[in-house]
């Protein structure tokens, strides 16, 4: 009985080797799409465990620059992530996703919104992200463009920022307040409106050539563990892909 115990046990000690614990650091933006990535790669390698860290960029890119233990980070802020690369605390930071902005309505605002312009709408309660977080510094870059673009201008612009009643930290938090009927429209990300609360809100588009690509960039945390690069590989691959773009992403090409 004794040498059984020992050959199972040697039996075992193989498997449990190769089980790896990675911890992801990620855009929340990425929450859902990135739950279902997950779920897929475990159906291939089981014996991992992925630790999913949700937030947002600048925030993670603080935690990882004070030591927080993390194998993978993937940012939707370029400046953040090309921070910590010149402090030599990434590998390989290259794009795997990208993204573009939408404008998200109530369901049941009256008159609907058919357009940019109608933001200028006296009355109507926006809300855009805050400035120093992705999406807030993409909602401004389109500003800037409107402005600059005589089709629309300061004077359209200047309307539309009279009627912005919060600026958040996180897109998420927009979606919230527009389900719960606090704000009548926002200017989120596209993916958010996949998300199953949000299929209830309804979509304007932007102006194609003043919406601006925002690109998620990923990169191994030096000293990352070598499973993470099987990780980064599947991300990659057509199983992945079809997942991202369910959720709507753009997929880039690996570099």
């Amino acid at each position: 009985m004794r040498l059984l115990l020992i050959g199972l046990l040697m039996l075992l000690i193989p498997s449990l080797a190769t089980a790896d614990e990675l911890s992801i650091f990620a855009a929340s933006s990425l929450t859902e799409a990135l739950k279902l990535t997950v779920q897929a790669y475990q159906s291939i390698h089981p014996e991992d465990k992925i630790l999913l860290h949700f937030a947002g960029s600048q925030t993670l890119a603080t935690q990882i620059e004070q030591g927080a233990p993390a194998d993978l980070f993937i940012s939707a802020n370029t400046a953040v992530m090309s921070r910590l690369n010149r402090a030599q605390l990434l590998e390989n930071p290259q794009t795997l996703l990208r993204n573009s902005l939408i404008i998200a309505l109530c369901s049941d605002l009256q008159p609907r919104p058919m357009a940019i312009n109608d933001l200028a709408r006296p009355g109507l309660l926006l809300a855009v992200g805050n400035p120093r977080v992705p999406v807030g510094r993409y909602t401004q870059n389109l500003f800037n463009a409107l402005a600059n673009d005589p089709q629309y201008g300061t004077r359209l612009v200047r309307r539309i920022k009279q009627n912005i009643v919060s600026q958040e930290n996180r897109d998420k938090a927009i979606i919230a307040k527009l389900l719960l009927g606090e704000i009548d429209a926002g200017i989120v990300y596209r993916t958010d409106l996949t998300a199953p609360g949000a299929r209830k809100l309804r979509a304007v588009e932007l102006p194609a050539a003043h919406n601006p690509q925002a690109e998620y960039p990923l990169a191994k945390v030096r000293g990352a563990q070598a499973a993470t690069d099987i990780f980064i590989n599947f991300l990659f691959s057509a199983q992945a892909r079809e997942i991202f773009i369910r959720q709507g992403f753009q997929c880039a090409e690996r570099g």
